[in-house]
């Protein structure tokens, strides 16, 4: 069975965090993921998660000033103390959510600064992030994003995502490997899929190019979650789309793997 998880920073918006997670459980998710879960207080999380019954499945550790465009720490020079604050929260909050996914974000390129001494400033970050993690069993997850949905974001390729993780060097970094942004990035998602496996260790899907729900798009996402499921992939995928319509219709393509 696929395991897919509603993000509740794409899905259900127009409720309450707690009616969001009431939402997931009632459409037929199996767990759910965010980008901002930490902004909300934390009993009310655990009481929705009580209620709902839902696992975290993914979190995002905060990355810096997210309104004013800024999108991660990990990379940008003289940000240490805000970026080791920020692995603190995500570690409590996916401790006592018993998440064990935490996305950690890199930034964006810095002008003036080298993209080798970038690059190592990453690999030295995301180490210290491994480790602040790995005594919670927390993996650190990285995640190449499309130059035209996040222009300038450093990882901004599959290959440098893979290069960084054998870099970095640490039994609890892997992929978190977004379909979306791997179609538009490098077409040939499942080619890549099968190339990437062994890091992979988490899974985002939205339909391309409108980022929409599976379905709705260019590729036969019910193929890819056949072929997922051939690989004996055992973790969650993540729904982090723009729902296309209001309401149910949106949701429908979820009815086989429910």
């Amino acid at each position: 069975m696929l395991k897919l998880a509603a993000n509740l920073d794409w899905l259900f918006c127009e409720y309450s965090i707690a009616g969001r997670f009431q939402a997931a459980k009632a459409a037929g998710f199996h767990g759910v993921e965010g980008l901002f879960l930490w902004q909300h207080p934390l009993d009310v999380l655990l009481a929705a998660q009580r209620e709902t019954g839902l696992p975290v499945a993914l979190m995002n550790a905060p990355a810096g000033n997210w309104p004013s465009g800024e999108r991660g720490l990990a990379s940008l020079p003289g940000r240490d103390e805000e970026f080791h604050r920020s692995l603190l929260i995500a570690r409590d909050y996916a401790t006592a959510l018993g998440c064990r996914k935490v996305h950690v974000m890199a930034g964006l390129r810095v002008d003036g600064l080298s993209t080798s001494d970038q690059r190592a400033r990453l690999i030295d970050q995301l180490r210290i992030a491994c480790d602040v993690m790995v005594e919670a069993g927390i993996d650190v997850l990285i995640e190449p994003l499309n130059p035209e949905d996040m222009p300038g974001y450093f990882v901004d390729s599959f290959p440098l995502a893979e290069s960084l993780i054998n870099d970095v060097s640490r039994k609890n970094i892997g992929l978190q490997f977004d379909i979306y942004h791997c179609q538009k990035i490098h077409g040939n998602v499942a080619h890549l899929i099968e190339r990437y496996l062994p890091i992979i260790k988490h899974f985002q899907i939205a339909s391309v190019p409108g980022r929409h729900e599976p379905g709705t798009g260019e590729l036969n996402e019910a193929w890819l979650f056949d072929f997922i499921k051939q690989t004996d992939y055992q973790g969650w995928i993540g729904c982090e789309y723009k729902p296309s319509t209001p309401g149910p219709e949106s949701l429908r393509w979820m009815t086989p793997y429910l």
